[in-house]
């Protein structure tokens, strides 16, 4: 990052904040309480004072940098381009440090524990889901009584297990080799998607490899100020991956995707990690990106599609400029499916990784905007890029009973593909 002092690092950053206010419009905390200490200004000039001591670390400070979703909509709009992720990143692990505060706080960890009982109890939950015995628990309000009603509510509906394979070969002639980045997620909550983009790479003639030894891309553990964890995940992930083999490494949920790309930042490499880590970053694509970037087969058809979908584009893709408009491309590829974006896109949903868990209140006006605006639009379907956006999105129309599908572009593209000419 920088060998300076990280006092003098920080109030140098800090400084570059020249406190226009571009950046309010477009910070969702702000809209919503329109208060100044819940702005990205706002909250520089306590990150600045905190640093300083002018203000000690009190719940109420803490509550103020807490809500904030990192979706760095601010930076996109910001003149002085202020690196306020990183400000933000830097100064919760400052908090952590103070052990009352980080007790608090969820750590990630206990989050990645979760999905790993949640696929050891997946049996349970699939009959669960399947029998019957979720709509009578439901009825009954048995989550809410057992304080369980928001992750419940979460889960999506598992399909049958896979049994994932290290390797896929491609149909007819091999035209290159990629991998796929899971994640965390990814096998236990979004197998269809992954399913999905198999299939179609496949199809456009890549093998695709599914290193087994890769795990979470480490970015809850970066926004909750979790460094060195989120480095040592960053590093397992660098050595699980043959980058110099593949033509790509595909990533499915944009909030990963944009902490692979992250992953040349690494500081304290020596000079081969640090060119390992650069290759990885620059061969990393999300999946939207790289099957519109590359020449169709001749005989890879999608059949047609007579439906209107709402395209929502993530604040992971947003900021990163060759982004926003592929999955509007990739599924134009779909001949009669009417494509729309929603009107907000430019407005974080409010899942931003595990803000929904934490702040499921908040969480919930951020999405009740673009709720009205399917309301208005009546599409049937949304897509979203992202696991976390699409969860968020799920549960509340669930809870709307609302029939409008939740799938990842990819899925629905998958669906299309039509036997071989």
């Amino acid at each position: 990052m920088t060998e300076m002092p990280l006092d003098k690092f920080f109030l140098q950053k800090t400084d570059q904040c020249v406190m226009c206010g571009l950046c309010l419009p477009h910070c969702p905390t702000y809209k919503l309480y329109n208060a100044e200490n819940e702005s990205p200004r706002g909250r520089i000039a306590l990150m600045r004072a905190l640093t300083t001591g002018e203000l000690t670390l009190t719940p109420s400070l803490t509550a103020h940098l807490d809500r904030c979703l990192v979706c760095r909509a601010c930076e996109n709009a910001c003149p002085a381009n202020v690196p306020y992720s990183e400000l933000i990143d830097i100064t919760r692990t400052v908090i952590n440090k103070e052990t009352a505060v980080a007790q608090r706080r969820t750590k990630p960890e206990t989050i990645l524990n979760n999905l790993s009982h949640l696929k050891r109890w997946r049996p349970l939950l699939t009959l669960y889901q399947r029998s019957g015995l979720q709509k009578a628990a439901r009825t009954l309000r048995l989550p809410q009584i057992l304080g369980l009603a928001q992750l419940e509510q979460l889960i999506p509906k598992l399909p049958a297990q896979n049994k994932w394979h290290e390797h896929y070969p491609a149909t007819g002639i091999q035209r290159g080799q990629v991998a796929l980045f899971t994640g965390c997620t990814g096998k236990i909550l979004d197998g269809v998607t992954l399913t999905a983009a198999i299939k179609i790479l496949t199809r456009l003639g890549y093998s695709v490899t599914i290193p087994p030894a890769q795990g979470c891309c480490g970015i809850l553990h970066k926004h909750s100020g979790y460094p060195n964890e989120a480095r040592k995940l960053a590093l397992n992930n660098l050595k699980s991956f043959q980058t110099d083999q593949l033509d790509a490494v595909i990533y499915i949920a944009s909030g990963c995707g944009s902490q692979l790309k992250e992953y040349k930042n690494l500081a304290g490499l020596d000079q081969q990690h640090q060119e390992q880590a650069q290759l990885f970053s620059s061969k990393t694509q999300e999946i939207n990106q790289f099957i519109t970037s590359v020449t169709w087969p001749a005989d890879f058809k999608l059949s047609p599609l007579n439906k209107r979908v709402a395209v929502h584009v993530p604040c992971s893709m947003q900021y990163t400029p060759d982004l926003p408009d592929t999955c509007q491309t990739a599924l134009k590829k779909i001949p009669q499916l009417t494509v729309m974006s929603l009107p907000d896109n430019h407005h974080c949903c409010g899942a931003a990784g595990d803000y929904m868990l934490r702040h499921p209140d908040i969480a919930g006006a951020l999405l009740k905007p673009k709720l009205d605006t399917l309301e208005q639009l009546n599409p049937d379907i949304i897509t979203s890029a992202n696991i976390g956006c699409a969860l968020h999105f799920m549960a509340a129309l669930e809870e709307k009973r609302n029939s409008i599908e939740v799938v990842h572009p990819v899925s629905l593209l998958a669906r299309q593909i039509t036997d071989r000419q």
